[in-house]
């Protein structure tokens, strides 16, 4: 028998048909709950799914000796026993990581879908950040000297791009739940050396884990 649409928009094949009584909502629900999910697969075919979340593990540290021009991505690595003046210098610490997954990932049920991966987030916090020359620092303002071995973080100042803050290296440490990015960060000098000295530059990093890392720049001479 031929199916016809009734004043109430039910689909009627006849009195003993197998879909009396099936409304056209009904009909569009379904078809558009099949498109969901053929839709949901074809992302999945282009590398969209569920992620894991991603922690950075911090496992070392490493660094060199830059020139630093208008901006601390625009800088100059320096060679061993460059002069550079005192405002342009900088220490560029990079810490070593690598990512690990914490939580299991959900393999039943509703997930949630993407097209990329989070970004991974800090798991471990900063305890202690510490620089140390092989020379005397003798400032020109005060006639100050930072003897050799002694922490030169009174005179440093540091750029942390994973809070976006330029701050004293004292001020920063004081903060808690510092967190141990795997962002590069940069030392910088803030106050003038009175004369032309070679320095050899040792950075401590130290986690509240007890965790313990350490570099040493090539020689430089810093001028005033």
């Amino acid at each position: 028998m031929v199916p016809f649409l009734d004043k109430k928009g039910t689909i009627s094949v006849g009195a003993t048909g197998n879909i009396r009584g099936m409304q056209m909502k009904d009909i569009i629900r379904i078809s558009l709950t099949m498109l969901l999910i053929l839709n949901v697969g074809c992302f999945d075919d282009d590398g969209c799914g569920s992620f894991k979340e991603q922690l950075i593990d911090v496992e070392g540290i490493s660094g060199a000796n830059v020139a630093l021009g208008n901006s601390y991505s625009n800088f100059i690595t320096l060679g061993e026993r460059a002069t550079v003046v005192y405002t342009e210098f900088g220490i560029r610490a990079t810490p070593e990581a690598t990512y690990r997954s914490e939580t299991a990932q959900v393999t039943g049920g509703f997930q949630a879908y993407a097209c990329s991966p989070a970004a991974p987030q800090p798991s471990e916090e900063i305890a202690d950040i510490a620089v140390f020359s092989t020379a005397n620092y003798t400032q020109a303002t005060s006639s100050k000297v930072i003897a050799a071995g002694d922490t030169l973080n009174s005179i440093i100042k540091i750029y942390e791009p994973y809070s976006g803050r330029i701050v004293g290296l004292p001020d920063l440490l004081v903060d808690e739940d510092l967190m141990a990015s795997d962002d590069p960060f940069t030392l910088q000098l803030v106050s003038a050396p009175r004369e032309a000295t070679e320095h050899q530059f040792t950075v401590h990093y130290r986690l509240t884990n007890g965790e313990f890392y350490q570099f040493t720049t090539k020689p430089v001479v810093i001028i005033p």
